[in-house]
């Protein structure tokens, strides 16, 4: 079947990436009792891991198959954030990480939504559309994180060593392209800006 992703958003729900983005949301507060109420840090592993999977394929399944949604458009990237928020607040209770790389990932976040998306949504503008250097970025800090949750797992032998390791290899990965697509979005915001100004400031010329 060809590729449907020039189609335009649809105001369908149940949708199979939405059903999808739906079953991820349910999966944060399972992830977050293995994690800290119950102690398992390997079946919180397997829960965050199951949840990173459907994240993979629901946006796949979404544009090749003609399901893109205005709710699916915006209850992914909300997904994304809390399943974020919940690995940051397992890596913090746990101390599976240093906390300066938590809140370095964190502060990113928090700055473009809850600065950013405020003032374009109290313009009328759109939110800037997801870039490649944003998915990789994304990509990078979900398998760091996940790296450093896999380091706590204590009831089965693993190289605990190896993975802390591959853990740091990402983090010196993930940050800057977690940044750089951060500073992308700042920047199309304000040439979004920009363009409505200039518009307002012809319409008033004229």
């Amino acid at each position: 079947m060809p590729d449907q992703a020039s189609a335009p958003p649809s105001d369908a729900i149940l949708t199979v990436p939405n059903l999808l983005t739906f079953f991820r949301l349910g999966l944060i507060p399972v992830f977050l009792y293995a994690a800290i109420g119950a102690g398992n840090m390997g079946w919180a592993v397997v829960i965050a891991a199951l949840g990173f999977v459907t994240d993979l394929v629901d946006g796949k399944i979404a544009r090749r198959y003609g399901q893109v949604s205005k709710l699916g458009i915006a209850l992914d990237p909300l997904s994304d954030r809390l399943g974020l928020a919940s690995g940051a607040a397992v890596l913090i209770v746990k101390h599976l990480s240093p906390l300066w790389v938590v809140l370095v990932v964190v502060a990113r976040d928090a700055v473009l939504v809850l600065v950013g998306a405020p003032v374009l949504k109290a313009r009328r503008l759109p939110i800037p559309p997801v870039t490649k250097v944003g998915k990789y970025g994304s990509f990078a800090v979900t398998v760091m994180f996940g790296l450093f949750l896999a380091s706590g797992i204590h009831n089965i032998s693993h190289p605990t060593h190896s993975i802390r390791l591959a853990a740091w290899v990402f983090v010196v990965i993930s940050l800057p392209l977690y940044y750089a697509s951060g500073a992308g979005y700042v920047r199309a915001a304000f040439a979004s800006l920009k363009e409505q100004n200039d518009a307002e400031r012809g319409n008033a010329d004229g």
